[in-house]
Formats: C-alpha cells, sequence, structure tokens
C-alpha cells in the first residue's frame, strides 16, 4: 500500500492559500472597489472572488482526510502552538522595534485562537465536532444525507446569497437560520463526505470535474461583467454580487466543490518540493494577514498607484506571489528550528487529553 501524500491535494492547497493572498491585495489595499467601474472593477472582483473560494477549497481538503481519521487532540494542539508562536513573535518584533500602529487587546495577543484568526477559531470547532459529522456521514441513509445536505445548503448558502435582508424581509436574520463561519465549514465537511460516500460517473469524471467548475466561474465572471460595466451605480445589484463573494456563497461553494473534483481526478502523484511547500501554507495566513502585519502591509503595497486594470491584475499577482514565497521562507525555517518540538509537545499534551476522555 502507497503511503505517500497525493501532491494534487498538496498543490491545490498552495493554489488555494495563494487565491487567499490575492483575495487580501485587493480587500485590504487601499483601492476601494466602489469607487471603480468597468474593466478595473470587473478585474478587481474577480482577484477578490478568489479569496473565499480559497478558504472553502482549504477546508475541504482538510475534511477529504478527516473524514476517514479518528478524532486527535494533537492536531488541535499543533494548530494552536503554531497560531500562538507567530502571534507572540510578531507581537514582540513589532512591540520591540516601536511599530505597532493598531490598538490590540492583551488577551488576544495572549490567547490569538479564536480572537484574532478567525479561521483558526473556526477551524478547530469543525475539529472537535469531525466525530459527530463523521458519525453522520457513515450512519446516515443515502436519501436522508442527501435531503439533510439540500436543507442546510438553502439555508445555510442560498438564503444568504439570493435574499438580502434588508430588502426583502422574511422576518428572519442570516444569523437566526445558523448562519456562520462554523455553519459554512461544517457545510464544506458534509459536502466533502457525501462526495467520498456515494461516488458517481459525474464526480469521478473528468469531463463532468472540469464542467462543474467552469460553468461556476463562467456565472460568476458573467454576474462581475454585468454589474461592473451596466449596474455599478445600482444597490441592489451590488449587494447581490457582494453577497456572491461570501464565503457561505451558493456559487463559492460550487466553485470550491468543483476545483476539489478536479484535483482528485487527477491520476495520483507524489512531489516531495509541492508536500514541503504546501506544510507551510497554513503559516501564510498567519504571518501575513497577522493583526499588526496587515495594515503595515498593505499600506506598503499601495494599490492605489496601480491605475490601470492590467497593471493592478499583474502587480497585484506577483506582489501576492512574493508575499507567499516570504511567508513559506519564514515558515521553513520556523519547521527547521522547531518542528520537532512542536510535534513533541502537541503528542505528549494530545495522548495524555485523548486518555482523559476514551
Amino acid at each position: 500500500m502507497n503511503s505517500k501524500r497525493n501532491s494534487s491535494f498538496e498543490l491545490l492547497r498552495i493554489i488555494s492559500m495563494y487565491l487567499i493572498v490575492v483575495h487580501h491585495f485587493v480587500v485590504h489595499g487601499i483601492t476601494q472597489i466602489g469607487n471603480t467601474h468597468g474593466l478595473k472593477r470587473l478585474t478587481m472582483l474577480l482577484m477578490q472572488s478568489g479569496g473565499k473560494v480559497g478558504v472553502n477549497v482549504f477546508v475541504m481538503i482538510g475534511a477529504y482526510f478527516l473524514i476517514e481519521k479518528n478524532f486527535k487532540f494533537s492536531r488541535v494542539i499543533k494548530i494552536s502552538l503554531i497560531s500562538i508562536f507567530y502571534s507572540w513573535t510578531i507581537f514582540m518584533i513589532f512591540f520591540l522595534l516601536g511599530k505597532i500602529i493598531v490598538p490590540y487587546k492583551w488577551y488576544e495577543i495572549l490567547i490569538p485562537v479564536p480572537g484574532t484568526y478567525w479561521f483558526v477559531g473556526s477551524y478547530i470547532v469543525l475539529i472537535f465536532a469531525s466525530p459527530i459529522l463523521n458519525k453522520i456521514i457513515n450512519n446516515l441513509p443515502k436519501h436522508q444525507y442527501k435531503n439533510m445536505l439540500f436543507f442546510l445548503l438553502f439555508i445555510w448558502s442560498i438564503i444568504p446569497t439570493f435574499l438580502i435582508s434588508n430588502m426583502i424581509d422574511l422576518g428572519l436574520s442570516h444569523s437566526e437560520l445558523g448562519n456562520s463561519t462554523v455553519s459554512s465549514f461544517v457545510l464544506d465537511y458534509l459536502i466533502i463526505g457525501y462526495i467520498k460516500k456515494y461516488p458517481n460517473k459525474y464526480v469521478e469524471s473528468k469531463k463532468y470535474s472540469w464542467l462543474i467548475l467552469l460553468s461556476g466561474i463562467s456565472i460568476m465572471i458573467l454576474a462581475f461583467y454585468f454589474e461592473s460595466f451596466y449596474m455599478y451605480e445600482n444597490q441592489l445589484v451590488s449587494e447581490y454580487v457582494n453577497n456572491f463573494m461570501n464565503l457561505n456563497s451558493f456559487f463559492e461553494f460550487w466553485i470550491s466543490a468543483g476545483l476539489i473534483l478536479v484535483f482528485k481526478n487527477i491520476t495520483p502523484f507524489s512531489n516531495k518540493f509541492i508536500n514541503i511547500i504546501a506544510g507551510s501554507t497554513f503559516a501564510v495566513y498567519l504571518i501575513h494577514d497577522n493583526q499588526f502585519i496587515r495594515p503595515m502591509l498593505w499600506q506598503k503595497v499601495n494599490n492605489v498607484q496601480y491605475q490601470s486594470s492590467i497593471d493592478f491584475l499583474i502587480n497585484g499577482l506577483e506582489i501576492s506571489l512574493l508575499i507567499f514565497i516570504i511567508c513559506i521562507v519564514l515558515d521553513m525555517i520556523r519547521r527547521i528550528l522547531l518542528d520537532n518540538l512542536f510535534n513533541s509537545i502537541s503528542q505528549q499534551i494530545g495522548n495524555y487529553l485523548d486518555k482523559k476522555i476514551e
């Protein structure tokens, strides 16, 4: 039996984190989409939309492997240790250099999960919920699983995507329907669970996988094009376009699932370089989106200087790639120096806690 990691998913992990960095180039930059129109606006919308796809894909990849594993506290401990390490280290560097330019709370520095890193907190909740979700996936009959998935997709994705609460009054807010980052991650988990448990000619076919992915992307591009060139001053249309880019957007789930299917159906291969890079992608988020680095980084980048759409696109992709590479290098240094220690601590504390709940 081949125990090597399938590098197709590791490559997708790299791509998804890069999409997140590109997304941050737009949303944390100085240029505001609301002040643009035409091709510049379309470019910014396309670059921004990839971020939430990246988040969903990152979660889906984790879910793909968690579904077949027993719960281990060591996973939670390792994620927490890495998050705390970067939170404390970055704070100390900025504090000693006198470069802190944003307000902060001490408890969020000391315990950054779930405080300053929303993704980490929500993902840890998902890990804790995984044993229950796995029981649902493994024991629920197919028709009940499908009905549950459609129901959750309806209340957690379709309603938030197509109904705008301040314009269509249903007497229910999105929060009352249970919408949150955790609910989106749970939906990611259950979608992947269904794909793995009930394979069919569509999810196993390269042709249909590409069709699913490209059809979702095409709809998003058409919506962005229509809004950017013809309806950018229409508040209602702009609200819908913003909804299309939310984490729980129906189209974000659609495209994310399409990417998973495309890479799942690539002939399995193993590449050591890809696997090493993928092992540091989580740290890319922890470093570049740290609360102290974020404002300084994007002020320095100053994306407002790129006036034309082509300049904005090319420089945005290049700068995002540079940020990605720097973060990867920094984390590889951490892994060389501290990974064995972090693994040892995670295993020891994790094994102790695992025994306590047996």
